[in-house]
C-alpha cells in the first residue's frame, strides 16, 4: 500500500510540475486552497490559463474512522488515505466553477470489527477469544472519475471562500473479511464467515459513488 501511495504521490508531483508549465509564465496565475470536508483535510495548487479555464492538483488526508453495523457486528471503517485529485476547472461566470477529473487513492477501505462481547458471524455466535482480530477491506477503483461544481477561483484574487461539491465514481465495493483466532480453523466456520462477508456486500454494493464536500479558503499567489 505504501508503494502505491508513493507512486501516486510521484505522479501528483509530476502533474503539478506539468500544470506550472501549461502556459507561458507571463500568462499564469497561481493559487493555493486549503480545505476540509468529506475527504478529510487537504490542499490544492491551482493554475489558471485564463479567467475561464484552470487546472488543479491536490491531496487529502482523512484522520477519522466511520462506524457502521452489519449482521450485528459493529465495524470501524477507515477511508483510503491519502487521496489525490487532478481536475480541470471551467468558470462560466465569476467564481462559479464546473470541475471534472480523477480521484486517485489506495482504493481500500479498512474494516475493523469491534468485539466487546459475543458476536454473531453469519448467524452463529462466537466469543472475542474465539474470533481474535476481525479485519477486512472494501476494495474499489484506485482511479475514480470525478465531476462537481463549486465556488472560488484560487488562482485569482487574494484570499477568498472555497467550496467543492461533487461525486467520485469508485464503482461497486468488493468486501473481504478475515479472523486470526482459533475459530478460523474450525469446521463450518468458513461458511459462517462467507455469510458475514455477503451481508456486508449486500449493505455496500449499491454505494458506487463517494460524495465530495470541501469548504475552505483560497489564497492567490499571483504570477
Amino acid at each position: 500500500m505504501r508503494t502505491l501511495v508513493k507512486h501516486h504521490a510521484i505522479r501528483l508531483g509530476a502533474v503539478i510540475a506539468a500544470l506550472s508549465l501549461a502556459a507561458p509564465a507571463s500568462a499564469q496565475d497561481v493559487g493555493l486552497a486549503v480545505h476540509g470536508g468529506s475527504l478529510g483535510l487537504g490542499a490544492d495548487v491551482a493554475v489558471a490559463l485564463n479567467p475561464s479555464v484552470g487546472f488543479r492538483a491536490g491531496g487529502n488526508f482523512f484522520p477519522f474512522g466511520i462506524n457502521f453495523t452489519a449482521s450485528d457486528v459493529n465495524y470501524s471503517l477507515d477511508l483510503p488515505s491519502p487521496q489525490f485529485m487532478v481536475l480541470a476547472d471551467l468558470y462560466p461566470t465569476g467564481s462559479f466553477r464546473l470541475s471534472a477529473g480523477v480521484m486517485i487513492s489506495s482504493a481500500k477501505f479498512e474494516l475493523t470489527g469491534q468485539l466487546d462481547g459475543p458476536v454473531s458471524i453469519g448467524g452463529s455466535t462466537y466469543t472475542p477469544a474465539e474470533v481474535g482480530n476481525l479485519t477486512g477491506t472494501l476494495e474499489t477503483r484506485d482511479v475514480s472519475p470525478y465531476i462537481g461544481l463549486g465556488l472560488g477561483n484560487p488562482a485569482f484574487g487574494r484570499v477568498g471562500f472555497f467550496l467543492d461539491l461533487g461525486v467520485a465514481f469508485h464503482g461497486r465495493p468488493q468486501a473481504s473479511v478475515t479472523v486470526d483466532g482459533p475459530i478460523s480453523a474450525a469446521p463450518g466456520f468458513q461458511q459462517d464467515l462467507d455469510r458475514e462477508i455477503q451481508d456486508i456486500q449486500d449493505d455496500v454494493e449499491s454505494i458506487t459513488v463517494y460524495p465530495v464536500l470541501s469548504i475552505g479558503i483560497s489564497i492567490g499567489l499571483g504570477r
